[in-house]
């Protein structure tokens, strides 16, 4: 080996060490830097020179850039924080659902109800007298109030779910379109030993939080960029980002699809589904399960009344407005509406009859049909028992999730993280490997000194 060719040796060594310095230097600065994932400079010996002798060693290169980070952590960790999302939603949005009825409250529609029973079982008390009739009225009213409240307050929740699920959509767009746009760069920027470290770790970010979203799948291609599934729908595929947008669906419900694709994507988890799933099936559940109440209510006192003679000696009229058979258009009927005189507190007409109006209060306590032999009450504590439920529960996952789901990062910040500790060791070992190079052109200097003195 001449000299000229140790100190290609030790030229090559300086500036692969200096590398490898600058790279442990550029995990230190950024250790506390959210989504940075620690890099470490590949060595390789150089490709060897071939010699009558045999082969001699032509020194060290860098192989490249690599990023410390397991695919297979990251995808363990977005599949749990999509759940985390779909849970952490679930549970705000029941939450409110539960807010609504309030109960057990002096206030709420279970009291409302009885209030409505009550009242009645006061007429039957004094089944002529002006005042419990006027009660009786009044306690249907408040009854009608506190449903319409409920309704518009239902109503309420179902267009924040629209609003959160269009920005959600919106925001879904955005990261998707960015992440074909870093795909893009990456593909320009990457080949032989050249990487984009720093980009991936930005488009890392951007897939964290589009699993929160939309519980995402990436599909890892040869040229460094990426595909990503959520559910059926293929949202970037290299370069191209497909968009999502709302769509309105019969009955209400509303629905998330691929824009100009033919029906609804089916998503698997992330906060968006949550919204799908509480558009389509949740609050549409309850709303038809107080209908049903409503419903329940207007037909089985008015069955009863119809029954009866009001003081004018009037049949077959109706308490409430047979056609308000929902929340929204629950009412009283125009006939009581316009006079207590028409509620019918007795089926014979005679003074002190009091018979109708035991029956209805008598539905307090007396299973109907209607709600398979429950009481009215009964049916109504039955979907509040169920919304409970269903809060406690999703309550419950919510903070295991999040607890699996913070496992889950720490197990691949462990791998891709940045221990300052550990730089500084490896700083040390390169800061040697450093010296000794540079000790190394020391000697060679030396040698072609005495090579030259030799000859002089």
């Amino acid at each position: 080996m001449s000299l000229t060719s140790l100190l290609s040796i030790a030229r090559s060594a300086l500036l692969t060490h200096q590398r490898a310095v600058d790279t442990t230097g550029h995990n230190i600065a950024n250790a506390s830097t959210e989504g940075y994932t620690r890099q470490r400079l590949a060595l390789t010996a150089e490709v060897p020179l071939q010699t009558p002798i045999g082969q001699v060693g032509r020194g060290v290169t860098a192989a490249g850039i690599e990023r410390l980070r397991d695919g297979f952590l990251d995808q363990n960790y977005r599949r749990e924080n999509g759940d985390l999302g779909r849970f952490a939603t679930l549970k705000d949005t029941l939450g409110q659902v539960e807010d609504i009825f309030g109960e057990p409250s002096s206030a709420g529609l279970a009291a409302g109800l009885d209030g409505l029973f009550a009242a009645f079982g006061d007429l039957a008390n004094d089944p002529s007298g002006r005042t419990p009739r006027t009660l009786a009225r009044q306690s249907a009213q408040n009854l009608v109030q506190q449903f319409r409240q409920i309704d518009q307050r239902l109503g309420s929740i179902s267009g924040d779910v629209r609003a959160r699920m269009e920005g959600a959509v919106d925001e879904i767009n955005q990261i998707s379109q960015q992440v074909a746009d870093l795909n893009v760069q990456i593909r320009t920027a990457s080949g032989g030993l050249r990487e984009s470290p720093d980009v991936k770790d930005k488009r890392d970010q951007l897939l964290d939080r589009l699993s929160s979203l939309a519980g995402v799948r990436v599909l890892e291609r040869t040229d460094g960029t990426i595909g990503v599934a959520a559910g059926d729908a293929l949202l970037v595929d290299g370069g191209q980002a497909a968009k999502l947008e709302v769509r309105d669906e019969a009955g209400g419900r509303v629905s998330v699809s691929v824009a100009g694709g033919a029906g609804p994507i089916s998503l698997k988890s992330g906060s968006l589904q949550a919204l799908v799933e509480l558009s389509q099936t949740t609050l549409p559940a309850v709303r038809d399960k107080l209908n049903a109440l409503v419903k329940g209510i207007v037909t089985e006192v008015n069955s009863i009344h119809r029954g009866g003679r009001t003081l004018t000696g009037g049949t077959n009229v109706d308490f409430f407005d047979p056609a308000g058979l929902t929340m929204d258009s629950m009412a009283v009927s125009q006939a009581v509406s316009l006079t207590t005189d028409n509620i019918a507190a007795g089926r014979s007409g005679a003074a002190g009859d009091n018979s109708n109006a035991l029956a209805i209060a008598a539905l307090r306590t007396t299973g109907v049909a209607s709600f398979g032999g429950q009481t009215l009450g009964a049916g109504y504590q039955e979907l509040v028992s169920e919304v409970a439920v269903a809060l406690q529960d999703v309550t419950g996952r919510h903070e295991a999730q999040d607890a699996v789901t913070s496992n889950a990062d720490a197990q691949r910040q462990a791998v891709s993280g940045v221990s300052v500790d550990e730089e500084l060791t490896a700083l040390i070992g390169q800061q040697n490997a450093y010296a000794a190079a540079a000790r190394l052109v020391t000697v060679a200097d030396d040698m072609i000194k005495d090579v030259i003195a030799m000859v002089g």
